[in-house]
């Protein structure tokens, strides 16, 4: 799910055919679809089947298989923006949702059912307990996300996202998924998610990415200000003991030439 394709089928009789082959196709145990399951066959045919397959076995070079994710994933990576990506060999990264709420309900209940993976949690904030909350972030998520939770490059072309940009949900929907870079938190307990989501929300609430909140921007640039504000003194203190200063560096009296001695006349006895 983490390389979808905005790829459409122009051809709606060709849309209508890949949909019933699908309807018969369905994952074992599901019920012939309905309204909703109907649309998310549809949508997933046009949007996605041209990465992922239209049994959610992957394409090749295109996309991988859906048959380990499930529905926190789809969800993740629809109300995120991430899905469905232009071209395949893009990084995913956060944007507006492309579709309506009733889209992406029907396109996780058709889709998330080729894989096994987390279903979406249930997350809530309410009575969460923000000191536990603040200590997990610490441990687990500043490293990549800092302490600010505004995001920053973590090598090799890829980037830990802002978070304070995510709803409780998509939290905990991260946290159980791993998406991209990001590993699998399977230590982490139900109240653990609450607690954390309820932390990062709080950050959000402090505005602690703002210009003003020095380690609200990363350490890229949090390290080039650091570095700024290091050597202007640096430079100024240099050029300051460089230049003369009165009553400190008075110039030197050169010495008074010496008549050399006549010649014949050897040194006074």
């Amino acid at each position: 799910m983490r390389a979808w394709r905005a790829a459409g089928l122009t051809v709606p009789a060709a849309a209508a055919a890949a949909v019933g082959l699908l309807a018969f196709a369905a994952p074992a145990g599901r019920a012939a679809p309905g309204d909703d399951l109907l649309l998310g066959a549809e949508l997933y045919v046009a949007q996605c089947a041209a990465c992922h397959g239209e049994d959610g076995t992957g394409v090749e070079d295109r996309g991988p298989p859906l048959t380990e994710e499930g529905p926190a994933a789809v969800d993740f990576v629809l109300r995120t923006g991430r899905m469905p990506m232009p071209h395949p060999r893009m990084q995913p990264r956060r944007g507006p949702p492309r579709f309506t709420e009733a889209q992406i309900q029907s396109l996780v209940e058709y889709a998330g059912a080729f894989g096994d993976g987390p279903a979406i949690p249930d997350v809530d904030v309410t009575g969460a307990d923000l000191a536990s909350g603040a200590r997990l972030y610490q441990l687990n998520c500043a490293a990549c996300h800092v302490a600010s939770g505004a995001g920053a490059a973590i090598g090799g072309g890829r980037e830990a996202p802002d978070l304070t940009q995510s709803s409780p949900t998509e939290i905990g929907e991260a946290i159980r998924i791993g998406p991209g870079a990001m590993p699998v938190f399977d230590s982490f307990t139900d109240e653990d998610i609450d607690d954390v989501a309820a932390y990062i929300l709080h950050l959000k609430q402090q505005e602690t990415t703002a210009p003003r909140d020095f380690g609200g921007a990363g350490p890229v640039a949090e390290g080039l200000a650091a570095w700024l504000l290091g050597l202007i003194p640096l430079v100024a203190l240099t050029r300051w003991i460089g230049t003369p200063h009165e009553g400190r560096d008075a110039p030197v009296e050169p010495a008074e030439p010496t008549a050399p001695p006549t010649p014949g006349e050897g040194p006074p006895s």
